[in-house]
């Protein structure tokens, strides 16, 4: 979309190298308008190099933060529009702030954490188009009539923190009688590669507040106070403080206490800590507007004559709709789950990242695929999807690679980001698409990630003498435990994994590839088998998630497939080792193979690793690690995030295989459901129940133990084809009334 507007920036200090610290105090601008005549609708379009708050006429825009969001700049510029017909009048203004955000702030991780990612200046543009009644239009674009000057704000950066000085406050800019007369003029920018761009209008839903929380005060040590919010949010804190001009608090995050205090070791480089300098005019409420933290726990350090008023946690989020909850009788569980719900939460800003707390905060492509079947049960997904897909196109070699995060930090070495096609990762641009189309029903989806699928396959044929993946990769099963899957036994695997799901996508449009892609698979599959497996069905490296997974794929057969792994849980003392990969097909494949006993068993366990484990230990997100911490070791030195949502993955299996709703990829959409739940006859869990909600409306699912039957009910919308599957059940009675079935279940033994 092409705006008749400019590109305006302000110079708020000295130029700020990638390597430093800090950046400049944030840009304000402001323009002042008449309008003459009846509006009939009012638009604001706007984007930015960094983050905006944009205000009109003293009144917020919207109730978005860190908005236009997150893209490779450098192949695309965010633009978002707001309806703002209520808010003008006949003399207005209209004013904005702006912070560094994801292109000019830090970005990145480790040795690669930089400032200046895809700019080293915050710019801005945006327009007002005004219809009127009578038919004429009238725009207000940016442009060097605009008015520009610091303020508050001195610093901001999504990882470092925010940094306000309340003494600078320079009003309410953005009314229209505001006297500017000591501001400056707006610069255009001209020679930034911006210029030459194509805005793109996001369809995404914004980052907004979801959730808000009261932190207790747990500890106050002389001037220091320590927070407890009782839940590990991705969001910040919202103060009121009172005191004398010049006084200072400083607010520090963290997701875990160590020995009483507030651990931050594992932000690495992030320092998460923002700082409010009073103006000492009464009660005065601080808000960060451009970062967040990922924390349970917050340090506040007065210094100087204030107090603290009021403190309140607000957890923001992509705004996405809750499309299915779940629930059973055991609270271990239910636990887990809701663990894994607020870690999609807390990721899911903007793009899915992989922990919202430390110098990272990245869209890890193999962390969206192992869990995006878990999304779109838990959340309406298809809007955020679809525009992190435009991101992994976006990001796409020209061999074919598809690299480990997308968008990518366009900071220090391009390594770590995974450049040598990571099996797992790199068929996101496959897997994403196929359980958004299953789920969704928009063929859209297909056509447009498609053939960035097939240039993978491509360049996977090219670089696979005999079907056969090499030892690519640098993640394979990422922190598993034990045994560790050979790499070339996992890349294969994901190199099948990816024809199969060409072969599937080319048939839903009918693509003429889709015959060469469903040989192709079957050749990948005999190599493998020819290459990897043994006589006796053990794959080389014999792991759980070897196994697993080529079941999964459709490698090896349900005997095969359980012989191995009811031989390696003896041989694992019965403890789970699965990694990022091999987790999401665990409980299903165990449960698929006659074994449904060891999935409740592993499900419902609290003893390390597992689950579990993490609940009792005070999770209230999933950890990054099985070990993240225990009690023999601690808390796990080097990489550790207690807010990941990988390993909860599991979240899939409570849907479709403890609820049973299994929706339909040749009928896509929820046209067709098919209801084949596992229900737990070991008596770890005596019910469940659960909803999904889909375009023709809410399906509503339960379960029951009751003496020796099981009792299942389903009440679906008329629109829906069905059917049921009861494994390893026997029906005793069925009645059908109005929408809902019920069954009289026994244990067909």
């Amino acid at each position: 979309m092409l705006l008749e507007s400019k590109w305006i920036y302000y110079t708020t200090g000295e130029y700020k190298s990638a390597d430093e610290k800090y950046g400049n105090p944030s840009p304000y601008f402001r323009k002042s308008f008449v309008l003459n005549g009846n509006i009939k609708k009012a638009t604001l379009f706007a984007s930015a190099l960094g983050v905006y708050k944009i205000y009109i006429n003293g009144s917020e825009v919207g109730n978005d933060y860190l908005s236009p969001g997150w893209v490779n700049y450098r192949k695309k510029l965010p633009l978002v529009r707001y309806d703002v017909t209520d808010m003008l009048e006949h003399e207005n203004a209209i004013g904005a702030v702006l912070g560094d955000g994801w292109a000019v702030g830090h970005l990145g991780s480790d040795y690669a954490f930089k400032r200046n990612g895809y700019s080293d200046r915050i710019e801005f543009t945006a327009l007002i188009r005004v219809e009127y009644t009578d038919g004429r239009t009238e725009e207000i674009a940016t442009d060097e009539t605009w008015r520009a000057s610091a303020g508050a704000i001195q610093r901001s950066d999504i990882y470092m923190g925010e940094y306000t000085d309340a003494r600078l406050d320079i009003g309410d800019f953005s009314q229209f009688d505001y006297d500017d007369s000591k501001w400056d003029v707006a610069q255009e920018s001209i020679f930034k590669f911006s210029r030459n761009l194509y805005l793109e209008e996001m369809n995404i839903p914004p980052i907004v507040v979801k959730h808000t929380f009261k932190p207790k005060l747990i500890r106050k040590r002389d001037n220091t106070y320590l927070y407890d919010v009782a839940q590990n949010i991705s969001g910040v804190l919202r103060c009121v403080f009172k005191g004398e001009s010049g006084a200072k608090v400083v607010l520090r995050h963290g997701e875990i206490l160590s020995e009483g205090e507030l651990y931050t070791e594992n932000l690495r480089g992030a320092e998460a800590t923002d700082t409010y300098i009073l103006s000492g005019d009464g009660e005065e409420v601080f808000r960060p507007l451009f970062t967040f933290h990922g924390f349970r726990y917050a340090e506040l350090t007065v210094e100087g004559n204030a107090e603290i008023i009021d403190i309140t946690a607000e957890a923001m989020y992509t705004d996405l709709v809750s499309s299915g909850s779940f629930s059973c009788s055991d609270e271990i569980v239910n636990k887990v789950y809701n663990n894994a719900l607020w870690g999609q939460r807390d990721n899911f800003l903007n793009v899915p990242t992989d922990c919202p707390q430390r110098d990272e905060r990245l869209g890890w492509t193999g962390d969206a695929q192992i869990f995006c079947q878990s999304a779109m049960f838990n959340m309406d997904c298809r809007k955020f999807f679809e525009k992190y897909l435009s991101d992994v196109r976006d990001e796409q070699l020209g061999n074919g690679v598809i690299p480990a995060v997308a968008p990518v930090p366009p900071v220090g070495s391009y390594a770590y980001t995974g450049y040598d096609a990571s099996a797992g990762w790199s068929e996101a641009i496959g897997e994403i698409p196929y359980v958004h189309y299953k789920m969704y029903g928009d063929k859209k989806i297909i056509r447009d990630n498609l053939p960035a699928l097939k240039k993978l396959l491509d360049y996977y044929q090219k670089e696979s003498p005999g079907y056969i993946r090499g030892y690519v990769g640098r993640y394979g099963d990422w922190l598993s435990l034990g045994k560790t899957t050979d790499l070339s036994v996992v890349s294969t695997l994901y190199y099948a994994r990816g024809a199969y799901l060409a072969w599937k996508l080319c048939g839903v449009i009918g693509d003429y590839e889709e015959e060469y892609y469903l040989n192709l698979y079957k050749s990948i599959k005999t190599a493998f088998l020819e290459r990897f497996v043994d006589a006796d069905g053990k794959i080389f490296s014999d792991t759980q998630s070897a196994y697993v997974m080529a079941y999964s794929f459709g490698i090896i057969d349900k005997e095969t497939a359980r012989k191995h792994l009811i031989r390696k849980f003896e041989e694992d003392d019965g403890k789970l080792t699965t990694g990022f990969l091999g987790i999401r097909f665990l409980l299903p494949t165990l449960c698929d193979v006659g074994c449904r006993d060891l999935a409740y068993r592993l499900m419902t366990n609290t003893e390390f690793p597992g689950w579990g484990y993490s609940v009792v230990n005070g999770a209230t997100t999933i950890w990054e690690r099985w070990d993240s911490y225990t009690k023999s070791e601690g808390i796990k030195k080097g990489m550790n995030s207690f807010n990941h949502y990988s390993l909860g993955s599991c979240t899939e299996w409570m849907y479709m295989y403890c609820l049973g709703i299994r929706p339909s990829f040749e009928k896509a959409g929820c046209k067709k459901v098919t209801f084949a739940p596992y229900l737990d006859t070991s008596g770890k869990i005596t019910f469940a129940n659960g909803y999904y909600d889909t375009d023709f409306g809410r399906i509503n699912t339960s379960w029951k133990k009751a003496d020796n039957s099981y009792f299942y009910e389903v009440t679906l919308p008329s629109e829906i084809e069905h059917e049921f599957i009861f494994d390893g059940m026997k029906i005793v009675k069925k009645e059908v009334n109005d929408g809902t079935y019920r069954f009289e279940l026994i244990e067909d033994k």
